[in-house]
């Protein structure tokens, strides 16, 4: 395409990314007519700053493409509306945009660049981590920490983590009970016949790991209140701490249901992704979403279970096009001109980007 020569005409080609202006230069760039036309494909952004010696400004693609991976292709500022010419693609690429938060102790609202303020919010969620289980037997039962574990139904905490050796693995070196202070201790907390859907549980509960041996030689139940009184009073020998250093004893006659508790609490980090586009995404990276698709608008929440851990890395990923547009125009997550001067594409016949914010 040939450039006619007119009066007050700056002509300036254009091969790398960069500002206009300043590519056109200090003099010419004061001419009123400013034509740009592309020599090369760009990967990158076009800046046009105002200048109000400029009443007709026009960028020619010449075929050529002007792509930005990482953002808007145009930053027009002008006052004077830049008119967009030629057949080249101007688009934005930009698909994903990413959030990380390191630090393991991290709780609070984490946005997401380039994504309409979509975001994810970290909290702290307190959970009751209690397990209780039964076990029938006959008379005289000798126990430990792993007895329990290994025997018996739970009826409350079958989903909490470790449930299952609570009793038998913990850091206590009293007989091999999970526990660590007296406000978490193991403990016995009833006895009912094996018909008995719960533990009487509501007057004294017998903490298992916390009393030295030779300490006590019987606990009588039905010296307590509410435990041992009624269905089996009279039956019971008594509630032995065995005084020897590896179990405790339940003495009693016939078969009983015996019951045990382990109350703790336990924090639980729940990650709630928020989608403010006007599209759907992806959230990849496992930390802690892996493949998880979120529609326009709507949230997504993770729940960590039993875990202190805020920290994550989440990579959220655009794609399709926008079929109201012909042709077709891909999604991206920048607008094409991200300046405050408009961009007239009268005469363009080039295929653009559609903002997905």
């Amino acid at each position: 395409m040939s450039i006619p020569l007119i009066s007050g005409l700056g002509f300036t080609e254009v091969s790398s990314a960069g500002n206009l202006n300043d590519k056109a230069g200090t003099s010419k760039s004061k001419l009123p007519i400013q034509f740009f036309k592309l020599t090369d494909n760009i990967s990158g952004n076009l800046t046009l700053n105002d200048d109000s010696a400029h009443k007709k400004i026009i960028l020619d693609t010449n075929g050529k493409t002007l792509l930005n991976p990482n953002g808007s292709p145009l930053t027009t500022n002008s006052n004077t509306r830049l008119e967009l010419r030629g057949s080249g693609n101007v688009q934005s690429t930009l698909l994903t945009s990413t959030a990380t938060q390191s630090s393991t102790s991290h709780l609070g609202t984490t946005v997401f660049d380039t994504s309409d303020s979509s975001q994810i919010v970290v909290s702290d969620i307190g959970t009751d981590l209690t397990v209780e289980k039964y076990i029938d037997t006959a008379g005289n039962f000798s126990y430990n920490g792993s007895t329990i574990d290994s025997s018996g139904t739970t009826t409350v905490g079958g989903s909490t983590p470790n449930a299952s050796t609570i009793f038998g693995s913990g850091s206590s070196t009293a007989y091999g009970i999970n526990t660590t202070d007296g406000t978490q201790a193991a403990r016995f907390i009833g006895d009912t016949a094996t018909s008995g859907s719960s533990p009487v549980g509501n007057g004294y509960q017998l903490y298992i790991a916390q009393i030295p041996p030779n300490t006590v030689s019987q606990l009588r139940m039905d010296e307590y209140a509410n435990i041992g009184i009624g269905g089996y009073s009279g039956s019971v020998g008594g509630h032995n701490r065995y005084s020897g250093t590896s179990n405790h004893q339940l003495n009693f006659s016939g078969t009983r249901r015996l019951w045990w508790r382990y109350v703790r609490s336990g924090n639980d980090r729940r990650f709630v992704f928020t989608n403010n586009l006007a599209i759907s995404c992806v959230l990849s990276g496992s930390d802690p979403y892996n493949n998880v698709t979120v529609a326009s608008g709507a949230s997504n929440t993770i729940t960590t279970s039993n875990s202190t851990d805020g920290s994550f890395n989440v990579i959220m990923t655009i794609s399709g096009n926008n079929s109201s547009f012909t042709p077709a125009r891909p999604y991206a997550l920048a607008v094409v001109n991200n300046g405050s001067g408009e961009v007239n594409t009268d005469s363009y016949t080039g295929t653009l980007s559609a903002s997905a914010l």
